[in-house]
């Protein structure tokens, strides 16, 4: 499982673990909902995929979670992409499992550079 975040929202899980998040608009009467939201790759925080944008994130955490445990957690939202699973797990649950990692992953999403000139990157000045 996976989860985006900023630096200092990464120290802070690693010293002391996930903590619940309130979440107002994931019900229709507005009943806040709390946990720790995470997806099953770590494409659910690239906007391009449909994921969740994050201000300020720049980490990507990972924590291995059984299937099993994740039962009832999974939520649906209307402009998923049906690749990409969301959860909303309580915190004691997602920390049961130990400490989350640093993910080594590949985060050069599908229009990145886009702004970026790179023509010239690798030529010789002269």
């Amino acid at each position: 499982m996976f989860q985006f975040v900023g630096d200092r929202t990464a120290e802070a899980i690693l010293k002391d673990g996930f903590q619940d998040l309130p979440f107002q608009d994931l019900t229709e009467d507005g009943q806040v909902i709390k946990g720790v939201w995470l997806f099953d790759s770590p494409d659910g925080s690239n906007m391009e995929l449909g994921g969740v944008a994050v201000d300020g994130g720049n980490v990507m955490l990972a924590i291995e979670i059984p299937e099993d445990a994740l039962s009832g957690h999974e939520i649906m939202m209307m402009d998923d992409e049906p690749e990409i699973r969301e959860f909303l797990v309580p915190a004691s649950l997602v920390n049961s499992f130990g400490p989350p990692k640093i993910a080594d992953v590949e985060l050069n999403w599908p229009g990145l550079l886009d702004d970026i000139y790179t023509d010239d990157i690798g030529e010789d000045p002269e």
